[in-house]
Order: C-alpha cells, then structure tokens, then sequence
C-alpha cells in the first residue's frame, strides 16, 4: 500500500473552529467584563482560562495531520478518533473539486475528493492547498497534489468510476 500525509478538515469542524474562535474573542471583550460586574474576579479568571483551554484543544486538532494509505482495492484514513475506509467496490463514483473559502486577508483553498458510494452515501477527504499548488492546478500540472495522485491512481484502475468530476 502506498501512503501520504494530508491536513485533512471536515468542514463542520472548520465552521465550528471559527464560530468557537469568534465566540472566544467576544467573550473577552464582552462576556468577561459582564461577569466581572455581576460576578466575582476569580470566576471571571475562571471562564477565561476554560475558553482558553478549549481554544487551544480546537488548533491542537486543528494541525493534526492525516495519514491515508491506498492501495488497489481500498482507500483507508484515520484523523483522531475518526477511522475510515471505502473499499473501491462500494464506490459508484469519484470526484474532486477546490475549495475557495474566503479569510479576512484572502482565501484559503482546500482540495476535496468526494467519494459517492452505492448506498447513496458520501465521504469526502480533504487537503489544504498553497498558493503555488492553485498555480499548478491553472497550469493544469496537478503532479504535486498528493490527493490528485490518488485520483489518478484510481483513475487507471477505475475508469469508469472517475468519468465526472
């Protein structure tokens, strides 16, 4: 089996780290000074430090890599607690796209292959892009992408699979 290491993301985590991170900067400057008025300063401390903790929990997921390992017959990834696998049997198609998400200084970009299953299920993997692999991938050489690779890789086994995308 052959293997890589991606910054694989769901999205409901992302929308859920950033919705925490805004709650966590407003707690500061809104929440916190509210408690200290009703509350003593100790609990004020308290509920700081706990945001705080949580905060750094979320980024310490957040920079877990992930490890997939693919081979002829399966695909299969582990991020945390989260185990998957599909066995390309199981899969009617494949398809990929990127993933523009806008930032308060520009985009991030996200690689997205989307694995559509015969009981009518979806999973999806995911990468984190950079600035040059979006460059390549308007060059059309897309070598460097390591879920591309796997794309090609089932593309030569399954053609019929990967016909849309």
């Amino acid at each position: 089996m052959k293997s890589f290491k991606i910054n694989n993301e769901s999205a409901f985590f992302s929308i859920i780290f950033k919705t925490f991170t805004v709650l966590w900067i407003i707690s500061f400057l809104l929440i916190c000074p509210v408690i200290k008025v009703f509350v003593n300063n100790q609990t004020a401390f308290i509920f700081r430090v706990i945001l705080l903790i949580i905060f750094v929990i979320g980024c310490y997921v957040a920079s877990r890599t992930t490890t997939v390992e693919y081979g002829a017959e399966k695909v299969h990834w582990k991020w945390l607690w989260y185990d998957n696998m599909v066995n390309f049997s199981d899969v009617k198609s494949v398809r990929y796209h990127v993933i523009h998400e806008p930032t308060r200084y520009g985009y991030t970009h996200r690689f997205e292959m989307v694995f559509r299953l015969k009981n009518g299920s979806t999973v999806r993997l995911n990468d984190s892009l950079k600035s040059e692999d979006i460059d390549n991938i308007i060059d059309s050489t897309t070598d460097n992408i390591k879920l591309m690779q796997l794309y090609r890789f089932i593309e030569k086994l399954y053609p019929e699979k990967t016909k849309h995308h």
